[in-house]
């Protein structure tokens, strides 16, 4: 009888395939879905001299931990929507009992059980448990929309993070070039000075102003310097990029939307606000459960016996309906309607609070755009403006025909331009990067998967 039992169960027993781990240097197919990237573009972005915005944003999207989790929760998800469906399936189970006792002399009939030893087939089919499976199968499948459009709203913060860190890093850079290459022009200034200064064409005080000048440049030169180590380790951070990593603005500008219409009109469609519409519908759900509380419970059980000893006349199979309908248990019912009742108008303030904050987010990124764009145009032309008056300056100063105040005044006021341009470009071309996030467009996905 062991033999028999035992043997059976191995055969019908297995194992389950162990999932597909995140991380070891892969983008997982969910995480390519919600970054439009493939983890052929991780690859190729990793052998790169020089890196683009979307080749860092591939690189932190394949080894992030932000975006695996998230992709667990749906792994999650889709698993508690196959135990609903599987907790309204059939329940069949192999069954064996081995009975034994100490005395052979036991009188017959004694204990009528010792000799049950038997292998049977058992079943049950939850028919009706109030409306809980209803409503777990309906709740599975909005949590895994829920679960997913969260992956996509980390996938679109992520995206935002490595933009603002991306261009702040060129911004700098660009900026330290620019005080390099004032610091490079006062010091040719300064010689000349020095050299005017033995010739008694320059005073001391022109010579002083100079000098201070200089130091000033050398104290911005070390401030920048600073700032762009501490933005390179960010970014080191954010992508597990080398620090020294040479990166490059492939980017162009765009115009902006004509109206805050236009940049809403895709809304509707962010994955926060799906994520948050999704979460009301499983509030919906549980409510719906909670419901279901005051109706009957319906199962059904029956065994089937393979073989039995101790020749026992008992049928070889049987069938069991069982019903109950709750009357009363202690307004248990009642509050759990309360709670998920609730539960349902909290789902609901979230999702109208999301729907206000997107609102806000698009139309502050689209501001901020229109405001970049034009500060971008004015001080290109200012930049330019200042180079030319940089040029005039300088010749008239070798002829002494103005003063060292004036030539350092324009000298300054082309720095202090140059570097403020560098800013409002990069400003301009993040505020691009966030209003394509804030209207659901970045990243680019495919429309199935949205």
């Amino acid at each position: 009888m062991w033999i028999y039992l035992l043997g059976t169960f191995f055969l019908i027993s297995g194992c389950a395939e162990a999932p597909i781990k995140v991380g070891e240097g892969k983008i997982e197919p969910t995480l390519q879905q919600v970054t439009g990237l493939s983890e052929n573009a991780a690859d190729t972005a990793a052998t790169k001299a020089q890196m683009s915005l979307w080749d860092v944003y591939a690189l932190a999207a394949k080894r992030t931990e932000i975006l695996a989790t998230s992709a667990e929760n749906v792994l999650q998800a889709k698993a508690q929507s196959n135990q609903a469906v599987g907790a309204w399936l059939p329940q069949i189970g192999l069954n064996g009992t081995l009975s034994g006792y100490s005395n052979s002399t036991t009188p017959p009939g004694l204990y009528p059980n010792l000799n049950n030893d038997s292998l049977y087939f058992s079943a049950a089919e939850t028919i009706l448990t109030g409306l809980n499976q209803v409503a777990a199968i309906q709740g599975a499948s909005d949590n895994i929309n829920a679960q997913q459009f969260s992956l996509q709203n980390q996938a679109r913060t992520l995206l935002l993070n490595v933009a603002s860190a991306f261009y702040n890093v060129l911004s700098l850079e660009e900026s330290l070039q620019a005080l390099q290459a004032s610091r490079d022009l006062n010091a040719k200034t300064l010689d000349i000075e020095k050299e005017w200064q033995r010739m008694g064409r320059a005073r001391t005080a022109d010579v002083s102003n100079t000098q201070a000048q200089l130091a000033q440049l050398d104290a911005d030169i070390q401030s920048t310097q600073n700032q762009l180590t501490q933005a390179r380790s960010q970014l080191s951070t954010l992508a597990n990029l080398k620090l020294d990593q040479p990166l490059i603005s492939e980017e162009t500008f765009s115009a902006p939307p004509t109206s805050l219409d236009d940049a809403e009109s895709g809304l509707e469609n962010r994955p926060d606000v799906k994520s948050a519409a999704s979460s009301v519908a499983v509030a919906d759900a549980e409510l719906l459960a909670a419901h279901g509380g005051h109706l009957p419970n319906l199962i059904a059980t029956g065994q089937y016996f393979v073989d039995r000893d101790g020749g026992s006349a008992a049928p070889d199979w049987n069938v069991q309906l069982t019903a109950s309908l709750p009357i009363f248990e202690g307004g248990q019912v009642i509050a759990e309607e309360d709670q998920a009742a609730s539960k349902m108008r909290q789902a609901e303030m979230v999702l109208s609070l999301t729907k206000r904050t997107a609102h806000d987010d698009i139309q502050n990124a689209l501001k901020s755009l229109t405001e970049s764009t034009s500060e971008t145009d004015a001080y290109q032309k200012a930049e330019q403006s200042y180079e030319q008056a940089y040029q005039d300056v300088m010749h008239d100063y070798k002829l002494n025909l103005t003063t060292n105040l004036e030539l350092l005044q324009t000298m300054t006021s082309l720095e202090n331009t140059k570097i403020s341009y560098i800013k409002a470009k990069y400003q301009t071309l993040y505020d691009q990067v966030w209003l394509g996030v804030a209207t659901g467009q970045l990243p680019k996905i495919s429309q199935e998967n949205k």
